[in-house]
């Protein structure tokens, strides 16, 4: 992986980008990793101009919030440093007419980003990407991060010693969370036998209070999946969704997709001891790893039981984790720090950057 310590310096991408980055969106809305990559040029000074003023998120973690977005709003003129197409809506590589490869990073947030073909000329970074799994190509992990609008909301938390002893698991029901089904079958019922689990659907600003006084955020989501090019009736029958589901790379017999989660980032921002499939054995890829038990708390599908009684054994941990995880999500997976490992690994070579 790439770690964003390698981004080159604030001073040479001004002056490489110093025309300015156009964020361009296919089939909707700018995402929420777009307007986190806009908040951080700005925090860095790089002039960013947007195809639309809009922007999809979740409530708490709202990218540009109180920002003019519409003064931004820009024909896509053909003499912007750099162009950041967003493709989280179609899942599919979009041509950019008149741009040349080397000044184009493409976007994809998408929950099914795992099988979008990844662009023959130009970098493409995309979310929920397993290292075990990859269509091949340069494809670069990207997270969720953190909004300077979460940061904020939760910079004045409640101090830990305050805080509920109790797990909050208010996941919205919604299709392919097959690991979030699995698990309130098999972790949650030995987790309630030690501390209570708070269920409840809130509002956004309820949630956001619900996240800040309780010790524990369940932050794991994602479905199963595993490979379907050995089924010769798919080769006969459906051939073109045999070749979405072809794979340059496949390293395990299954794989757990679409992982990563608002939720995951909001819980770290929040300082809650937050759970999470374990990156390592599972394959989750970032640009900058979390440790376990460092940073989060790891869950093992092969020892679910030990798993919660893990969390318990070591509940005076509990407020190490949280601080530490919070201070390293900030330190890597802030809008100043996402924006310049994005920059940098993308542009360096083409210009002229050179990483300190």
């Amino acid at each position: 992986m790439t770690d964003s310590s390698a981004a080159a310096d604030p001073k040479l991408l001004r002056a490489a980008l110093s025309r300015g980055v156009y964020f361009h969106a296919v089939g909707g809305k700018l995402t929420h990793n777009a307007g986190c990559l806009v908040e951080g040029l700005l925090d860095l000074g790089i002039p960013a101009r947007l195809s639309a003023g809009e922007f999809t998120s979740r409530p708490v973690s709202m990218p540009l919030s109180g920002v003019d977005t519409a003064a931004m709003v820009s024909p896509p003129y053909g003499d912007f440093s750099a162009y950041v197409i967003d493709i989280s809506h179609t899942n599919a590589v979009s041509p950019f007419e008149g741009v040349e490869a080397g000044r184009l990073i493409y976007l994809n947030q998408s929950d099914v980003a795992t099988f979008c073909e990844t662009p023959k000329t130009s970098p493409m970074f995309a979310t929920h990407e397993n290292r075990f799994i990859s269509k091949g190509g340069r494809r670069l992990p990207l997270a969720f991060g953190l909004s300077k609008s979460l940061i904020a909301a939760t910079e004045h938390r409640p101090a830990f010693s305050s805080r509920k002893r109790q797990a909050l698991r208010n996941f919205r029901p919604t299709l392919n969370q097959s690991l979030r089904a699995l698990l309130d079958i098999t972790y949650v019922p030995h987790l309630e036998a030690h501390m209570p689990i708070d269920r409840r659907i809130l509002s956004p600003a309820a949630y956001l209070d619900s996240l800040l006084n309780s010790a524990v955020c369940l932050a794991y989501g994602g479905g199963f999946y595993s490979t379907i090019t050995d089924n010769p009736w798919f080769a006969k029958n459906a051939p073109d969704l045999l070749a979405t589901h072809h794979f340059a790379r496949t390293e395990a017999p299954a794989f757990v997709l679409r992982w990563d989660s608002w939720r995951f980032w909001e819980s770290l921002a929040a300082g809650c001891v937050t759970v999470q499939l374990d990156f390592e054995k599972y394959g989750l890829a970032l640009p900058v790893m979390p440790t376990a038990w460092e940073h989060y708390v790891p869950l093992d599908l092969d020892d679910i039981a030990g798993s919660a009684a893990a969390l318990m054994d070591r509940a005076g941990e509990w407020e190490a984790i949280a601080e530490q995880g919070r201070a390293w999500a900030l330190t890597h997976y802030a809008p100043a720090p996402t924006a310049q490992y994005v920059l940098a690994s993308a542009l360096g070579s083409s210009l002229g950057l050179v990483a300190p």
